[in-house]
């Protein structure tokens, strides 16, 4: 596949709590080790210094026992609105000259929140298929965590 066809991803859902909230809990670290990740995946730890310009790593042990990171940095936080970071995976020679870019955005909807997460660049279709299912169960997550 050539670098520049942009293999991407969008998944939209209605989050019944609001934009703050839900912002809230993509940009504290704290929050984010409490639900961040699909279900099928253990999360050994998560650093995030959210700000401009700052880096994340996210670590897991996966349903077979594999460990994996992913890592990046954000680019744009925009307070219950918008946030943009780079994605990219450790140790996957897919991976190895390819950083995608997910931008999450908030709105308003009907009292609660429309999430629209776009996850951009991908390295093939296999890889946004498993993304694709990935986001969707940290999705159904993060609408447990909210409503909490």
């Amino acid at each position: 596949m050539k670098a520049e066809e942009n293999v991407k991803l969008e998944i939209k859902r209605v989050i019944n709590a609001p934009p703050a909230r839900v912002y809230a809990a993509w940009t504290d670290p704290v929050q984010l080790k409490e639900w961040f990740g699909p279900e099928s995946v253990q999360t050994r730890g998560i650093t995030a210094d959210v700000r401009v310009g700052g880096k994340y790593r996210w670590e897991i042990i996966t349903e077979k026992g594999e460990d994996w990171a992913a890592f990046g940095e954000y680019r744009e936080l925009v307070p219950g609105r918008k946030i943009v970071f780079t994605w990219q995976w450790e140790d996957d020679e897919a991976w190895k000259n390819q950083t995608s870019v997910v931008t999450i955005e908030l709105s308003d909807s009907r009292g609660g929140t429309e999430v629209r997460l776009k996850h951009e660049q991908l390295p093939s279709e296999e890889s946004r298929d498993r993304h694709n299912e990935g986001w969707s169960s940290l999705l159904e997550r993060l609408e447990q965590f909210v409503g909490k």
